[in-house]
């Protein structure tokens, strides 16, 4: 019995100080969403909400970033519209600073009680709009994943369809 212990323990030992020491490497930066250039409506139909935006992502990390989940409130004119999801891959490059196409997505369940007529007069007439998106993003580098919150406010183009 001690003899198959010992490999055992042996085995769990190396684990162990291999993940500590991978663990200890691994330095991380906050990435931040750095500015939102424009907000596209593509689709607001009973189903829900699908909004293209073009979003800039600091990554100050010396790896690439990949974003796995995320879960955000939605504000325009702070009037809250639900919450939203990324439903695009989006791929961070190490050390940048670039703009990234991003989907956000609310199924019609997510939509705050009156948003669609809320939506449609908060966007009547203006080509700009005050946007906001309070949550959380996680992103995963290597085997690690880490929940970053996210809380973005400012005026931004808006394009209807």
């Amino acid at each position: 019995m001690s003899k198959l212990l010992s490999p055992r323990l042996t085995q769990f030992s190396l684990l162990l100080i291999l993940t500590i020491s991978l663990t200890s490497c691994f330095n991380y930066e906050e990435v931040k969403i750095s500015d939102i250039k424009s907000v596209k409506l593509l689709e607001f139909s009973d189903k829900g909400l699908v909004v293209e935006s073009e979003i800039q992502i600091t990554n100050p990390n010396s790896y690439n970033l990949s974003v796995v989940d995320s879960d955000f409130e939605v504000y325009i004119k702070n009037k809250k519209i639900g919450r939203a999801y990324i439903d695009s891959k989006v791929q961070i490059p190490k050390n940048s600073s670039d703009y990234h196409v991003v989907i956000l997505k609310s199924d019609y369940e997510d939509l705050a009680s009156g948003a669609m007529t809320n939506l449609i007069a908060l966007t009547m007439g203006s080509d700009k709009i005050n946007f906001k998106v309070d949550g959380f993003i996680v992103g995963k580098a290597f085997l690690f994943k880490k929940k970053v919150e996210v809380s973005h406010e400012g005026i931004v183009p808006l394009k209807l369809y």
